[in-house]
Formats: structure tokens, C-alpha cells, sequence
């Protein structure tokens, strides 16, 4: 898939998120923005608005965009970010490329809102061993991997791909066995990028005997390392869906 064609594909799953999000629209525009790290005077300067018109669409103080408004917030975010080397939109194409598609994804979901990272650290019965202070960063939701299968499944492209694409999102990772390989592969995506793109917090599931460089790794990118203590993967997947954070 070519750079147009991931950026169709983008725009498209970002304008119908938008539209699809009957109740509070704004707050889905908001997100969004917020993911491209673009505040609202820089994008109504882009988009030649007042930011009081971006901040009563993402407050809720005007229903329901229209169409040629959506069309406009999408474009307008995927082309400031290309102005800026197109690095937030090159990390979230990799999440909806649709060669990743394995039976090694457990479960992926967006919330509707950002909530601190330490809300689903605490849920899933954490042991924080990295960069604690980092964990009230806003996350956006997380994708939850069987690292076998994975291993598996995907080719070593795949899982960098993949790896590299959880910007400001969990990545939780189960039937781990020392931590090595996913903190590697993770490592080994911030090759080339002048901007760390990465998870906001790593969570492993399963681990046996942690291997010093997976602390190492995650210390040295400042990137907080979680070890949960749940026994399966499966009851941990059943409690990420039934995780219901409160704004």
C-alpha cells in the first residue's frame, strides 16, 4: 500500500469515527486532535477559523458537524502534521493497515475520552517497574497482544510495524515469557524517526523470568514497564473489556 493510498485509508477511518459518533462528536474531534499533538489556535489558524469555532465544535456548543466540516478538521490534521515530517500519521496508519490482521491481536479499542495510563495499569494489577511518573500521560486506548502468536504469525515487518504503531496507546502483551523480544521490537521501531513513536506504556502478561535488558530497554527510551499479575492471558483479556474508566 502506497503513502497515498495508507492516508486515503487514514482520513477515511478518521472522518467516519467523526460522523459514526452520534452522541458527542466533538469530543471524538477533539481526541483526534490531541493524537496529532496540533492545539486548537494553531488548527483554526491552519484552517483560517477563529479557535472559538474549533472549541465549540470539540465542547459540544455546535451539534452535529457537517460533512464539508469534517472533511475539513481531517484534511487539515493529516496536512499540518505532513508539514511537520508526517510522523503522528505515519505511527497511526500502521494501526489500521490491514496486512496486520492476525488472530494475534486479542483485543484493540479506542476510548471515547483520554484517561492517565495508571487507571489501566492499576486495573490490570501492575507492578511498575520503569518510569512511574510517566504513567498520568493520557492514553487513547490500547491493543492487546498474544506475543506468541504473534511471533508466529506476523513477520518481523509485521511486528515492527505493529509495535511501532501504539503511539499514545497501551500496548499490553500476554504469554510473555522473559520481556526481551517485545521491548527489542520496540526499540528497534524508533530506527529512523527523529520523533519517539511508541507506546505510552507497556504492559507484559505471563513473564517468568524478566530479562534485565527488556528494564533496560524501556528505561533508556523512557517508556514506563509494567509486569501484570494476573495468571492468564485470558482472564486478562477479560478484564481489559470489562475496564469502564469514568471521565
Amino acid at each position: 500500500m502506497d503513502n497515498s493510498e495508507a492516508l486515503r485509508r487514514l482520513a477515511e477511518a478518521m472522518a467516519g469515527e467523526i460522523c459514526l459518533a452520534e452522541n458527542d462528536p466533538g469530543a471524538v474531534m477533539r481526541r483526534w486532535r490531541e493524537r496529532f499533538h496540533i492545539s486548537q489556535k494553531n488548527l483554526a489558524k491552519y484552517l483560517n477559523v477563529s479557535p472559538s469555532v474549533i472549541s465549540d465544535y470539540e465542547s459540544g456548543r455546535r451539534k452535529s458537524p457537517r460533512v464539508e466540516t469534517i472533511k475539513r478538521f481531517v484534511e487539515g490534521l493529516i496536512e499540518m502534521d505532513a508539514s511537520d515530517g508526517g510522523r503522528v500519521a505515519m505511527a497511526l496508519e500502521k494501526l489500521i493497515a490491514p496486512e496486520i490482521s492476525s488472530d494475534a491481536i486479542l483485543d484493540s479499542r479506542e476510548f471515547g475520552f483520554p484517561i492517565p495510563s495508571r487507571l489501566l495499569v492499576e486495573h490490570l494489577n501492575c507492578k511498575v517497574l520503569t518510569h512511574r511518573n510517566l504513567l498520568d500521560r493520557d492514553i487513547y486506548g490500547y491493543t492487546a497482544l498474544d506475543s506468541i502468536k504473534a511471533i508466529v504469525s506476523l513477520t518481523p515487518q509485521q511486528l515492527l510495524r505493529l509495535y511501532g504503531g501504539t503511539t499514545q496507546r497501551g500496548a499490553i502483551l500476554t504469554n510473555v515469557t522473559t520481556g526481551r523480544s517485545p521491548m527489542v521490537a520496540i526499540k528497534a521501531s524508533q530506527i529512523g524517526t527523529s520523533a519517539a513513536v511508541k507506546p505510552a506504556v507497556v504492559i507484559l502478561q505471563g513473564v517468568k523470568e524478566l530479562d534485565p535488558l527488556a528494564i533496560r530497554i524501556a528505561d533508556s527510551i523512557h517508556l514506563p514497564l509494567c509486569i501484570s499479575e494476573i495468571s492468564t492471558a485470558e482472564e486478562l483479556v477479560r478484564e481489559i473489556r470489562s475496564f469502564n474508566p469514568q471521565m
